[in-house]
């Protein structure tokens, strides 16, 4: 008898496994098996990456593009890009590009087919790149203005420069997109205890923004010498926004200059042809009899 209870114990006991446990155990190895593929998956996803950095930081270092890889990284560090990722992007978009076109034309075209697709391949990347600088510096120096804005009205409310920044880069990210990744780098780099003189001399070295590069020198002269900001920093915004009205107005000049071209080419040809017509079909009728 006893061994009749012990034995229905254990079959109700292997049924709960069955029908419950066992469940519980699939699902938590069906999470296992998908995590370790995923730690599999990121660490081929990250070697591949080191690998790629470690030829473009070998390519970049060589003293046969040294000189092109500079400009390429002072036109893409506007853009935020970390120098790894800028590594990166040079060797896929100058070098890896052109090769790749050169061989297609080799096999497409012949040899002129190939020298057509690599010189293409080797200078639209970088006039790529050097317009999308460009954008991205006229950009940052309007979103300078509304930053020199906002740091005006903070500084006028009592707040420090680092505690400026910090609720700029957090409340006036949607007025400065292309800009907040500066603010970030020296948020971060005040958290890492540096100096603030060296600070915003890292975030406005750049000549080639110049409301920035004012806004961030004043900053640093005001930290340092002590006294009010908000006059001065009034003053470098008028004087963004002269550059930008004079800016505007050199651009529509161009296209009035533009648009009397297109009126001599297009739209006089066909005056002529409306107005002197008539006439001429009733001379050519005058000759004719």
């Amino acid at each position: 008898m006893v061994n009749l209870w012990l034995a229905l114990l254990c079959a109700l006991l292997a049924l709960w496994i069955a029908l419950v446990k066992s469940r519980t155990w699939e699902r938590r190895q069906r999470v296992l098996t998908r995590m370790n593929e995923g730690d599999k998956a990121g660490r081929d996803e990250e070697n591949r990456n080191l690998l790629l950095a470690s030829l473009s930081r070998r390519l970049t270092s060589s003293a046969f593009v040294s000189d092109d890889y500079d400009e390429i990284y002072t036109a893409l560090k506007l853009t935020g890009r970390s120098a790894e990722r800028i590594q990166v992007i040079y060797l896929l978009s100058c070098w890896v590009l052109p090769v790749v076109l050169l061989v297609l034309g080799i096999l497409a075209a012949g040899l002129g087919g190939a020298i057509v697709l690599g010189a293409l391949g080797f200078i639209m990347p970088r006039r790529y790149i050097r317009a999308v600088a460009d954008r991205a510096r006229y950009r940052q120096n309007l979103e300078a203005i509304e930053l020199a804005q906002v740091m005006r009205m903070l500084l006028e409310a009592g707040l420090s420069i680092e505690r400026g920044f910090r609720i700029a880069a957090l409340q006036a990210r949607p007025l400065i997109p292309t800009l907040a990744y500066r603010l970030d780098r020296f948020n971060r780099l005040m958290d890492s205890g540096a100096d603030r003189g060296a600070a915003l001399d890292d975030i406005g070295d750049d000549k080639t923004v110049p409301v920035l590069h004012n806004l961030t020198r004043l900053l640093k002269q005001a930290g340092s010498l002590g006294g009010g900001a908000a006059d001065s920093i009034e003053q470098i915004i008028l004087e963004g926004q002269d550059v930008e009205r004079s800016r505007i107005k050199e651009q529509v000049n161009k296209i009035g200059v533009k648009m009397t071209i297109i009126m001599m080419a297009i739209m006089l040809p066909a005056l002529f042809i409306i107005i002197g017509g008539p006439a001429g079909i009733s001379i050519m009728e005058a000759l004719t009899r």
